[in-house]
């Protein structure tokens, strides 16, 4: 059984980047139905505190990773520490290494057109012998939704990552998992992104710093309205402790 936090109005696996690997592989290999994994961070969990569908949608998540210095953070105010955040792109990339070395084959959806294709380009060099059966972008119409879900089916892939941003993509497979023929379903954000070279990650030293949001608002200064939810998250924090 796994150990969960409360946060706010969700609850949070209190898990490690190689337990949740594991617990994924599991998932897939005694395949009973489809599994959703999702990766809260500390802006999610404040629209999830204002909007109830979206907290029940994170809560229904089979698996719910710290993903997000923040929570690490509200976990030791509220005298419950997680083990270590689990960043979803790192979560990401131990499954593609996990695809590699079981032959499980996996679609990617999301990202702008063109940012997708120079991902998948850049994980197939980078993870030799991957099995990406498909792909497509995230701005999906209603006909294109509904030849994506066709094409998935069709496939059907092991793993099916999600990168269409938040809420966007917790939306589309709380609407659709049900009728997907995937083993494992996970939201990815804006990793395609990252792969596809459009956006770097922080340094090391200021990810093990919790710094990686300061790197981002850097990068990207239209975040700032983004970042200001962390004032928020922490003080509904104490306010709920």
């Amino acid at each position: 059984m796994l150990s969960r936090i409360k946060i706010l109005s969700v609850d949070i696996d209190n898990i490690t980047l190689s337990e949740a690997k594991d617990i994924i592989n599991n998932y897939i290999q005694r395949y009973v139905k489809s599994r959703m994994i999702v990766t809260p961070n500390s802006e999610m969990l404040v629209r999830a505190w204002d909007n109830k569908q979206f907290s029940e949608i994170l809560n229904k998540a089979d698996l719910k990773i710290p993903d997000g210095a923040g929570l690490l953070v509200a976990a030791r105010i509220l005298n419950n520490p997680l083990q270590e955040r689990v960043a979803g792109i790192d979560l990401m990339k131990e499954l593609l290494l996990l695809s590699v070395a079981n032959g499980y084959n996996v679609y990617l959806l999301g990202g702008q057109p063109g940012v997708i294709e120079k991902a998948v380009g850049q994980i197939k060099i980078k993870y030799k012998g991957i099995n990406i059966c498909g792909y497509h972008h995230g701005y999906l119409n209603e006909n294109s939704r509904e030849n994506v879900i066709n094409e998935i089916n069709k496939l059907k892939p092991d793993i099916l990552f999600v990168g269409m941003g938040v809420p966007l993509q917790e939306n589309f497979l709380a609407a659709n998992l049900n009728e997907l023929n995937v083993k494992v379903a996970m939201t990815v954000g804006g990793s395609y992104d990252v792969f596809a070279g459009k956006i770097k990650r922080a340094p090391l030293w200021m990810q093990k710093a919790y710094l990686e949001w300061f790197y981002r608002l850097l990068k990207e200064p239209g975040r700032i309205l983004r970042i200001m939810t962390i004032p928020r998250f922490l003080a509904l924090i104490f306010m709920n402790k």
